[in-house]
């Protein structure tokens, strides 16, 4: 056998056991196996070992063709899709930068990796600071921990904000409805809702929770455009069947803000930790002046973590 052909049967061997996917990055442990794809650094799966249970949102275009967004530097949408610096004005895509750019992988292990996007003269464009925007990803024990962080490569003071968008399935199987399902509070909450509409913070709030630790998929307080939740003082929130215990649960960790959007009819639910907001519908275009980003000094470093937690055990079809 040649030494071409030996080599494109090693390739088609390696292929044949998922051993070559490059635009893919995979972790495990005892517990969850993992796939992140570089594009966007976006979860494509989180399946529980024992079960063989997928619970990551899949991505059906028929509801909603992503499946955990990241978001940097904006958290979905600018006023008017724009913002201004130092007299200058810039375009900020829908859900930021980062959501389509090409991450490499800058550290792996079995059970971790670290990917990185760094911005480009096209994001500086866009977006006048510069940056390092890591997405750090590690299973532990039945938990993924997703952490954000951010490097001002810059040498003044950088405005963003940031969050994950992570969707997943309710109903958990084609035996259940999504009315059977409901979102979970670790503790009963006193809250109104920040009310947003086309992407745009409205400046009011509405009634959401009084004294209530479940919400179902049903319930009428349910709106099509997200349940924004400010300084929420709850820092678990799950997804499990009427009554029982959750089967997914995300811990906000590091992130103050929430936004759960699970629009009626739609077979997902996505619990999104946010640092900042949706801009306000009559925001200033200064970034400086939103309230909706947070900042980092010249030089500095900040990250970010929140977790999602598997329980195999927890009843979901």
């Amino acid at each position: 056998m040649s030494r071409a052909s030996l080599l494109t049967l090693c390739v088609i061997c390696l292929l044949s056991i998922g051993c070559v996917d490059s635009r893919i990055a995979r972790i495990e442990n005892e517990s969850l196996s993992v796939a992140i794809a570089l594009k966007g650094a976006e979860l494509q799966s989180i399946r529980g070992k024992r079960t063989d249970t997928e619970y990551l949102w899949q991505g059906d275009p028929e509801y909603w063709a992503r499946r955990a967004i990241v978001m940097f530097p904006a958290n979905v949408a600018f006023r008017e899709w724009k913002f201004s610096h130092r007299g200058s004005d810039y375009e900020m895509p829908f859900l930021g930068l980062v959501e389509s750019g090409e991450f490499e992988v800058r550290e792996s292990a079995s059970d971790s990796v670290l990917l990185e996007f760094e911005s480009t003269s096209d994001a500086q464009e866009r977006y006048p600071f510069p940056f390092r925007f890591e997405v750090r990803y590690a299973v532990e024990g039945s938990a993924l921990v997703q952490e954000h962080i951010i490097h001002n490569l810059g040498t003044e003071t950088m405005y963003f904000a940031t969050g994950g968008h992570p969707g997943f399935r309710a109903p958990l199987d084609e035996g259940s409805e999504r009315g059977d399902y409901e979102i979970v509070f670790a503790e009963k909450l006193n809250v109104d809702r920040m009310v947003v509409a086309e992407n745009l913070h409205q400046n009011r709030y509405e009634p959401y929770l009084k004294g209530d630790d479940r919400l179902a998929l049903d319930d009428p307080r349910v709106p099509s455009s997200g349940m924004f939740l400010k300084g929420v003082p709850v820092r678990q929130i799950g997804v499990a069947l009427k009554g029982e215990a959750p089967y997914m649960t995300v811990d906000l960790g590091d992130f103050p803000n929430v936004n759960l959007w699970t629009p009626p009819g739609m077979p997902f639910v996505c619990i999104e930790p946010m640092v900042g907001h949706h801009d306000r519908i009559d925001a200033p275009f200064e970034i400086s002046e939103k309230d909706c980003v947070v900042s980092l000094e010249a030089g500095k470093t900040a990250s970010y973590r929140f977790s999602m937690t598997v329980d195999e055990s927890a009843p979901g079809p």
